[in-house]
């Protein structure tokens, strides 16, 4: 039986009409752990100052944590989420969706190993977002394959190019089960408790290579603090980062990639 189920999972996943009832169903779970879980928010006041400034700004999350990431999107802001550009995107797409939450598709841009699969685009989209209408832009900086809880240099370099500060922020809950994924993705169960927490704001430095790789490495360590402080709230076994990682050294490095 489970064999029959995991077949027609798929089937429905390589279909458009599949893909929208299954997006349908996605967003209801994640309503209904918002709904039931007992939720502690730490560091609203940081998200609270970002409001009360005006202007866009990039919330950063671990791909691992993204399940309830759009239930976070602020009520009346525009929220756009990066998002890879194949049959799974188009599956959270719609996911996200139900919450209101709009696109901008690619996955990403590595001009090192001249390879482009829409990141270009998706990066472009985003800072367009950012700059002309003051949106929120949601990135999973380690995106979309990893490695696990590594910074990808497009996030800083999105923030450097338009101005606009990154948000830290994690979930975890106490009830759930961890994928063995390579980003060890955390599905939450409802009826349970659950942490929110968001990091004081990284403003982007003035542009440069140096300054690119040191603010990656900020919002790699950040990024990394608010998972390890909601999962310490919720008495969960933090999830360590995937090693080992290889460590561009040559200018040609400092290129946009676009979480997904």
């Amino acid at each position: 039986m489970a064999g029959v189920g995991a077949s027609i999972l798929r089937g429905l996943r390589h279909s458009a009409v599949g893909r929208s009832i299954l997006a349908a169903l996605g967003a209801f779970y994640i309503w209904l752990v918002l709904r039931t879980t007992r939720w502690q928010v730490e560091g609203a006041e940081h998200l609270d100052a970002l409001l009360r400034r005006g202007g866009g700004f990039i919330p950063c999350l671990w791909h691992g944590r993204l399940f309830m990431s759009p239930t976070w999107a602020p009520p009346g802001r525009r929220t756009v989420a990066m998002i890879s550009n194949n049959a799974d995107g188009d599956l959270i797409a719609g996911v996200v969706g139900w919450f209101g939450v709009h696109t901008v598709r690619g996955s990403t841009y590595d001009k090192q190993k001249h390879r482009d699969k829409g990141g270009r685009a998706a990066y472009d989209g985003a800072a367009v977002e950012l700059t002309g209408a003051d949106a929120v832009v949601a990135i999973t900086p380690d995106g979309p394959r990893g490695p696990r809880m590594h910074a990808q240099t497009g996030a800083a370099m999105l923030a450097i190019e338009t101005g606009v500060p990154i948000l830290p922020v994690a979930f975890s809950t106490r009830r759930g089960v961890v994928l063995k994924s390579w980003d060890r993705f955390l599905v939450p169960f409802p009826f349970g408790r659950g942490a929110l927490v968001y990091g004081p704001p990284l403003d982007p430095p003035p542009a440069s290579l140096e300054a690119i790789e040191q603010f990656r490495q900020s919002i790699e360590a950040q990024t990394t603090s608010v998972m390890n402080r909601a999962d310490d709230l919720m008495e969960r076994e933090r999830v360590p980062a995937a090693v080992p990682r290889r460590v561009p050294s040559d200018p040609g490095a400092g290129q946009p990639g676009a979480g997904g």
